[in-house]
């Protein structure tokens, strides 16, 4: 169901109010910085990849090494 589509987004001619086309001015519109998801869940988790890969290359057995589970972040919030 479209957000913009309701009788009270309209002004007295028909025309979509101003306020529902503009950018949203939250600070972290999806609840956490971008640099801190880049600095504290991505990195370490691709640093925890790749030493798993470059011990795969190097001969351990890949039955033995316990690789990450699904594409979840971690519960580390900026707040």
């Amino acid at each position: 169901m479209a957000v913009k589509n309701k009788a009270i987004d309209r002004d007295r001619n028909g025309r979509i109010c101003r306020k529902y086309t503009g950018k949203v001015w939250n600070w972290f519109p999806d609840g956490t910085p971008s640099w801190w998801t880049n600095l504290h869940m991505n990195r370490p988790r691709r640093r925890m990849n790749t030493h798993l890969c470059h011990l795969v290359v190097s001969g351990m057995d890949p039955d033995e090494l316990v690789f990450p589970l699904g594409n979840n972040k971690p519960h580390h919030y900026y707040w």
